[in-house]
């Protein structure tokens, strides 16, 4: 049986009910399209559900409406819940934050104790989107380019935040994921 998810412009008017700040809107629309440009790219050698990519990518700072910590993904996925959104939807949300986080990582960030660490292509496709840049990228394209604007994007978030524990860590767990995406990527 396949997932039958909400259409994207059910999907905008949920994201427009909920958040006023037009530059998270903007974010959440080039993330989406970087999400479709990099599933592209990985389509060619492992299976992708682009629905899945376009909604969650649109969707993912949803949470964003309540908080701007690093609980607004799962704060995105329970209003989600509300509206009966798929599960695979509220997990990319929930699992977007730097690089998801461990049940005892959730813990120590007010989290419930479970796994918000990313698991699916889409989850990860979405995550990665999200770092490469606020806005639109135009070396989305380009793989090999990739892991330099994660770690650009890190230092600045390390900088602005005084990045401890468990943030470090999730940030060195979304390297591995984008590594990995980037070998495959590389393949084609």
């Amino acid at each position: 049986m396949s997932i039958v998810y909400p259409s994207l412009e059910e999907a905008r008017l949920l994201l427009n009910d909920y958040l006023s700040d037009s530059n998270i809107i903007l974010h959440c629309e080039a993330t989406r399209q970087k999400a479709l440009r990099i599933a592209k790219i990985l389509s060619a050698k492992i299976l992708v559900d682009f629905d899945l990519v376009s909604i969650g990518g649109l969707l993912h700072d949803l949470g964003r409406a309540r908080t701007h910590d690093a609980t607004h993904g799962y704060v995105g996925g329970k209003l989600l819940e509300l509206y009966d959104y798929p599960s695979s939807i509220v997990k990319v949300v929930e699992r977007h934050v730097l690089g998801g986080f461990t049940a005892e990582e959730a813990v120590q960030i007010g989290l419930p104790e479970r796994s918000f660490v990313t698991e699916t292509w889409e989850e990860k496709i979405v995550c990665v989107a999200d770092k490469l840049g606020l806005y639109d990228w135009e070396e989305i394209d380009q793989p090999q380019k990739w892991l330099e604007k994660l770690e650009s994007r890190f230092t600045e978030l390390r900088q602005h935040y005084a990045v401890t524990e468990p943030y470090h860590t999730s940030m060195q767990r979304a390297k591995h994921f984008v590594n990995a995406m980037v070998r495959i990527a590389m393949l084609i």
